[in-house]
Order: structure tokens, then sequence, then C-alpha cells
């Protein structure tokens, strides 16, 4: 059962200190009111400066193939078609998102000049009405290094006036005239936007370094997969100018594919070099055999010659044809092996095999060697040579231009075996054509070859045109979904986001002030301070008062101090009730000086004489004496002229204060060298009871007792201490000195009285306006809170 009310009187006085906790900040609710409109009106200036910032996006879509049309397929021993090539997508995205791709896009777009215009509170970039150009006259490279910005005024549609950054020198010239900084050199041109609307406007030309232009938009432009199994790559960028977002994105695409046709091209090209220089090779033997001909034909005066032993020509003719057919393949293989031979280096794009029969190994191979390449190379222009991929594809490559260079050896090997065979077959047929007449055979021969190298030459014509076409048809990597297109509604500045967050930090800078200066704070201010820390009773409170009067209750006064005393004089007599005696001794003490024990003592005194009571106002501080003073009275004889004078009178010594009726006072008297000895007086004693039979009521303004001894050494003499502690100005440590003294009872009958207590930080009704109007004025709120 104990326990049960233990745990229920905790979760009170739980409740009851955070109904504290929150009434701490709701006495204050006007700094918070205040602080948020005015985090709120800055959070609108904010959102005022800020331009709205739109999301641009656009797609593509990356091929699986290398982007040869469907009809070409037929075409698939020539190499440079690059049939069944894949494409990775995220080495797509690596590629977009490349250096050289954005240092080709921000140098075609000149985005490292842009031209601003205050308007209003913002800072607006002219996109749509620029009112001139610029053209750079010095290095364009050392150009791009410029990192200023011009303050650029228009006089008039051909004069202006400009001022560079960091410079106090303004010119005025004329467009068209050269306009230096630093060592570069720059002429603006007027554009149709200069008419007569932008004289006499201002405009700031910002000029960028371009590595810092190229990292804002490789930061700012987001490009990502659409999916982890899609082929579609998405692209967004934020921007205040929406045409300006699409037109970086557009030209960044189309930058992209153009490269990407390039790179596919350079097979082709190199191909058809090939082709072509075989063609001037072939045409050139052509024309040697046809003047052989003629030559032959002129010498020997024929024009024809009969078909003789037919089945051995024919048969001779094709075996001649076959020899034929090996040496222009072997012409070929050692064209090809030469020409790999010649190349500088070993990464370096192979011709195709073209001329060499069964040779589809030989022409996958050289295709992957080149397609391989093409790739390294690609790679190269966004890393350096130590990539470890580079790395591999460089010995993949030397291992595949090895096995390309020992299969045609091998090729060549066979050809000339094969050769070899032919040759002696050939001499068969000579034997048995020896009756054929010797023109004829010689003259057949002639055409014969005139028919293989004309063979050839129309087969390298097919070839070159199968190149060209391929090349024409080349498509880029990429399809495009979606060029560039802008969202309607700006994303940013986010205005409700903004206005809350200037809300929230209008309420936490209040909350923050107030909590630190509670957390920095250790001085009591309410009643609450003293619950768990003193277990001494409460008297009663005394209000705050900024009253310059020294006495504050009198006759028909109304005040709340005023009635804070007349409840303090009931709760007096509650607690001196038990005494018993006629007269009661009230001691007035607090721990340190300052807590107004002086003006309780006086008010208190004053009090308990308007009830009709005779009252005397004694000061026994006699090291400080304060109440003489206090009252603004000469320093008269008083306790300490008794207690030295054996003769001295105390009924002389005791004087009434004048306007209080039933009221006296006896001071301190002179300040003693030895205060402590002469409290050990006997005739201490001896005047208490003296003044015992004077007086209903004694009211003893002591010393402090932390600081001295004096007031326990005459606490026997008293009925009663009243325990004066101030509030807003005792330290919550000092608090253990009352409650020591009380548990020690030390100070008989002892109560302790709050003193300024500012009842605007605490709870409760307070006193002046439950029944009694207030005679103060109401306060300004600034003074309260200051106060507070």
């Amino acid at each position: 059962m104990n326990q049960n009310l233990d745990n229920q009187f905790s979760k009170e006085n739980d409740a009851i200190n955070i109904r504290a906790e929150i009434e701490k900040y709701l006495i204050n609710w006007k700094w918070f009111l205040l602080s948020t409109i005015v985090c709120v009106s800055l959070a609108v200036v904010f959102m005022k400066t800020q331009v709205n910032v739109y999301q641009t996006n656009a797609s593509v879509l990356v091929k699986e193939d290398g982007g040869a049309s469907s009809e070409l397929k037929v075409f698939q021993d020539l190499s440079s078609l690059g049939l069944g090539a894949k494409n990775n997508v995220y080495d797509e995205i690596e590629v977009l998102t490349s250096r050289s791709l954005a240092v080709a896009m921000v140098k075609k777009l000149k985005l490292n000049f842009e031209v601003y215009q205050q308007h209003g509170l913002k800072k607006v970039e002219q996109f749509h009405t620029i009112p001139f150009r610029y053209q750079v006259l010095s290095d364009l490279d050392n150009f791009y290094k410029l990192d200023t910005f011009i303050d650029i005024t228009i006089l008039d549609k051909a004069t202006f006036k400009y001022q560079i950054e960091e410079s106090e020198d303004e010119k005025v010239v004329k467009f068209g005239e050269q306009i230096k900084i630093g060592d570069k050199v720059i002429v603006l041109t007027p554009t149709e936007s200069n008419s007569n609307q932008i004289i006499d406007k201002t405009f700031q030309v910002v000029f960028t370094r371009l590595d810092k232009v190229i990292e804002k938009y490789k930061n700012n432009i987001n490009i990502v997969s659409a999916d982890q199994d899609s082929n579609i790559i998405n692209l967004s960028l934020s921007h205040p100018i929406k045409e300006k977002a699409e037109l970086v994105l557009n030209t960044m695409v189309d930058l992209y594919n153009k490269r990407s046709i390039e790179d596919k091209n350079e097979v082709g090209k190199k191909t058809d070099e090939f082709i072509v220089n075989r063609l001037t090779e072939v045409n050139s033997d052509l024309d040697e055999i046809d003047k052989i001909e003629e030559l032959y034909k002129k010498d020997k005066q024929i024009t024809d010659i009969g078909f003789q032993s037919q089945v051995f020509v024919d048969s001779k003719t094709l075996n001649e044809q076959e020899i034929f057919k090996i040496n222009t393949e072997l012409s070929v293989v050692d064209y090809i092996i030469q020409s790999i031979q010649n190349q500088k280096n070993d990464f370096e794009l192979l011709p195709a095999s073209v001329g060499i029969e069964d040779n589809l190994q030989l022409s996958a191979s050289v295709t992957n060697f080149n397609q391989l390449l093409l790739e390294r190379n690609r790679l190269l222009r966004d890393s350096s040579p130590a990539n470890p991929v580079v790395q591999n594809l460089n010995s993949e490559l030397k291992n595949l231009r090895g096995s390309i260079q020992q299969s045609l050896i091998n090729i060549k090997e066979q050809l000339e075996i094969a050769l070899t065979s032919l040759n002696i077959k050939d001499k068969e047929f000579k034997s048995r054509i020896t009756d054929i007449p010797q023109q004829a055979r010689e003259y057949r021969s002639i055409l014969r070859k005139q028919s293989i190298i004309a063979q050839l030459y129309s087969y390298l014509l097919q070839k070159k045109e199968e190149n060209e076409i391929s090349m024409a048809v080349t498509v880029p990597s990429s399809k495009v979904i979606d060029r560039a297109y802008s969202m309607s509604k700006p994303i940013a500045p986010k205005k409700p986001i903004i206005v809350l967050a200037g809300m929230l930090i209008g309420l936490i800078i209040p909350f923050a002030i107030i909590y630190l200066r509670d957390l920095l704070d250790t001085k009591f201010h309410t009643k609450g301070d003293l619950k768990g820390v003193v277990s001494v009773p409460l008297l009663g409170d005394i209000p705050f008062d900024d009253t310059e009067e020294k006495v504050v209750i009198r006759k028909g006064s109304r005040t709340s101090t005023a009635e804070a005393f007349r409840l303090l004089r009931t709760n007096l007599d509650f607690m001196l009730t038990p005494v018993g005696s006629k007269s009661k001794i009230v001691f007035v003490t607090s721990t340190i000086s300052g807590e107004g024990k002086t003006f309780v003592s006086v008010n208190t005194a004053a009090s308990l004489a308007l009830t009709g009571k005779k009252v005397l106002l004694m000061g026994m501080d006699l090291r400080a004496p304060k109440i003489t003073q206090y009252l603004d009275l000469p320093n008269r004889n008083g306790v300490t002229n008794y207690i030295i004078d054996k003769d001295a009178n105390l009924a002389e010594m005791v004087t009434p204060l004048a306007g209080f009726e039933n009221l006296d006072l006896l001071s301190s008297g002179v300040v003693p060298p030895n205060p402590a000895e002469l409290l050990l007086s006997p005739k201490i004693g001896e005047m208490f009871e003296e003044l015992r039979k004077m007086y209903d009521y004694i009211v003893v303004d002591t010393a402090p007792v932390n600081l001295v001894t004096d007031t326990l050494m005459l606490s026997q003499h008293a009925d009663m201490f009243l325990y004066v502690s101030r509030a807003n100005y005792l330290d919550k440590r000092m608090l253990e000195v009352p409650e020591r003294f009380y548990r020690e009872k030390r100070l008989p009958n002892m109560a302790i009285l709050i003193n300024g207590l500012d009842h605007s930080r605490g709870y409760g009704y307070g006193y002046g306006g439950y029944g009694y109007p207030a005679e103060e004025n109401n306060k300004n709120f600034f003074q309260k809170i200051f106060k507070s």
C-alpha cells in the first residue's frame, strides 16, 4: 500500500516537473512568436533572391548490335561492317560522363560565357536576349583560363562602359573595340537584342575557367541506367533556364553519337585505303599485260588462232588459272605481311584479308583484332595506359597479332606447296601440247593472264563499293528515345520547405536560448526549484517589485507586495501560536547579504503594527548595520551602546518610527571592534527579557548565517527564525545551508520565505489580481521578458 502511494506521489511530482518545464517556455511565447515571424520573413526574403530551377530530361537506347542494316548482313566477309558487336550500357554511361565529351560540349556551346542582370533581389542569367557576343583575339587556350566578371552598362547602341573585377577603373568604349583583361584580348559585338530598351541597363558578364565549367556540368548532369537489365540511359540536368538545359543535353547526345560513328568508320577507312592501293597495283598490271598483247599481235601479225587440242589446252588453262590464282593469293599474302611488318607499332588497325580464299578464320581474327583495338583506343580517351583493362587488351592484342602473322605464314607455305604441285602438272601439260604452235600457246598465255588480272580488278572494285556503302549507312551506337524536354513546374526553391524550415528555426532559436540560459543559470527562481532540495517549511513568498518605496505596506495599500506581507503576517501568527508567550521574537536572517532580509524585517514589523499590536524593529547585525541606512535615519545609540554601557537605559534607546503607529526602532548602534565577544555578554539575555515586557512582537534583523556566527550565538532567544532566500539571486547550491541548519535544528522554529519571486516564471494566481486590483502599471513586454 505504501509502495503504491510512493509511486503515485512520484508520478505526480513528475507531472508537476513536466508542467513546470512546459510553462518555462510558454511564458516566453511572445519571443517564440517574434522569432518565428522574423525567421519566416527571412525565409521569404531568401526565396525572393532565388531563381526557379527546372529539371530537364532526355533518354537514349543503347543498341546491342553494331548498327549495320539487316540488308548488309550478306557481306559478312567484309570485316568493316562489324556485325554482332555488343555494347555495354555501363561502358556507354562512362563515355557519356567522360571529361573529353564534356570539354567538347562546353567549347561548342561556349558555356564559359554567361550574362546576368539584376531583377529585384535576383540575379538572373540572360540567355534569350543577350545584348552582345564576344570574340577572342588572343590565344584561345590561354583565354579558357580566364576567371573573372565585368560589369557593363549600355550607354547607347554603339557605346558602353565597363569595369573589370577588382579594378577601380571604369572605361568607356565602343562595340568592336578591343578589351584587354590581363594578357587576354576580347571584342564585344552587339546583337539584335541591343535595342533602346537596354540603354542605361547594367549587365554582369561572367567568364569562368574552362575546367570549372566542365566540373560543374559533369557534376550536375545525372546519367543513370533506367534499370539494371535495361539498355536505356536517362540523362537529367537541373538549371534555371529550360532552353539552355535542353541545348546542353541535346548537344551532349549528338556529340556522343557523332563520335560513335567516327569510331566505327575507322576500320572502313583503313580497308578503303588498302583496296585503293591494291587497285592501283592491279590496274598497273592490267595495263602492262594489255601492252604485251598489243605488241605480240603486231610482232606476229596475228588476229586469231584456231582451237587445237582443245581438251589439253582447256585442262592446261584450268591448271594455269589455278597457278595464277595462287600467285595472286601469294601476292596478297606477301602484301599483307609486308604491311604488318611496316607498321610502326603493334597497335595499328590491320587491313582486311581481301583476295585470299578460304580465309574465314583469318578474316575473323583480323576483325576481332580491329574491334579490340578500337575498344582499347576508346578506353584510352578517358583513362591512362596503366588501366588494368587497357593492359589486358594490350596483352590480348599482341597475342592476336602474333597469331595473325603466323596464320599468314602458314597460308603462304600452303600456297607455295600448291603452286609447286601445279607447276609440275603444267610441265606435264606442256609436254602433251608440243604440237600446238608456239604462237598460239604464247598468245593464249597472254589472254589468260589478262583475264585473271581483269577479274581481280573487278573483285576489288566490288569490295570498294561495298565498303563505301557500309560507311554511308553506319548508324550510332544509341538511338534517341526522347530529345531533351523540361518540366513545367520548378523543382527549386521548395517554398513550403523553406518556409517550414524558417518556422522551425524561429522556434528552435528561442528554445535553445532559454534552454542554455537555464542550463547555465545556477540561481533558483521559483518555488519548484526548492522542491527536492530543502525540506524547510515554506512560509510564503514576496513578489518582485521594482518600486523605490522602502516600506511597501501601509494603511490602504493594495499592491501585490503589500498583500504578500499581509499573508506573511497571517502565516507568522500560525507558526507562533504554539509558542504560548505573550511577546514573540522573530529573527530574520539569510544565507548571504543582499537577499532582502532588512526589507523583509522592516515590512514585516510594519504589517504587524497595522494590527494594533506593539511592535519593535530591532537591528542585531552589529558588523554591518542596515536598518537606519535603509530607512534614511541618522545613526543613533542602540544595542551595542546598551551592552557596553552599564548605566544605559534601554527604553531611552528605543525611538518610534515616524509615520507608523505602534512601531518602534532599536538600532544596532555603533559598530564594535569585537562583535562576536560582545554578543556573549549576559546583558543580551537581559535585553530580550526586558523587551518582551514592553512589546507584543519583536522583529530582529540579524546577520547572514553563512558569513558569520553572530546569528547562531543569539538563536536561543528567538521564538521563530524567518529565513529569507531571494529568488533570481541566491545560488541553488547555497540552499544546502538552510537545509543543514533545519536538519541540525540549530535555528528554532525555522521557516523559509522567498523574496523577489517573479510569478511570471512560475505558476499560481500571484497577487493583486484575485479580488484586489493591482496598483502597478502594466510593464512593457520586453522588460518583462528580460527580467524573466
